[in-house]
């Protein structure tokens, strides 16, 4: 198992930023435009007095050694379950895999912190497992890559999709 700490700066405040985390109109573009998320689809989104829940499906592109793409095939897609707690401002999600779907784990969870008018600290804290003989920690050093470099696109397009005035009003 491994555990993944990602922190980025966002240029907008905690509300605006919540915000364009639940817009699919965004949602959209920055996973395919910055993650490379193909075949992406918001399967429910209900929201209540509590929390916000957003289930979501999706086909990445895969850069992982030939082994590890060959094990998980061409088909190879995502679920993710977001839940965001309005009371603590934390999204707790769990992504499950197409393939060896009892054999991995990717959950996490994302808050931010103000630092500045109208800029945030983006903090995530994950935990990766692959429990696959002879692949379990290539596969884990793949999914910790591609969750590195994902996050690290997702908060520059970000910044510039708030820079180009794309993000909704406080």
């Amino acid at each position: 198992m491994k555990k993944v700490h990602l922190s980025h700066e966002i240029n907008c405040s905690p509300e605006v930023f919540w915000k364009l985390y639940f817009d699919p109109v965004f949602t959209e573009a920055v996973l395919r435009e910055a993650i490379k998320v193909d075949e992406f689809k918001v399967v429910k989104q209900e929201e209540n007095e509590l929390e916000i829940v957003r289930i979501t499906t999706g086909k990445p592109r895969i850069s992982a050694p030939a082994a590890v793409q060959k094990i998980i095939g061409n088909n190879f897609s995502y679920t993710e379950e977001a839940r965001f707690d309005r009371k603590t401002q934390t999204v707790r999600w769990k992504i499950s895999l197409s393939t060896f779907t009892d054999k991995t784990r990717n959950e996490g969870v994302l808050r931010v912190e103000p630092i500045g008018p109208d800029r945030i600290r983006r903090i995530a804290d994950a935990e990766v497992e692959a429990r696959i003989f002879g692949m379990g920690g290539m596969m884990e050093s793949g999914m910790e890559k591609q969750m590195l470099e994902g996050w690290a696109a997702g908060a520059e397009f970000t910044n510039r999709w708030i820079a180009a005035g794309k993000a909704p009003a406080a």
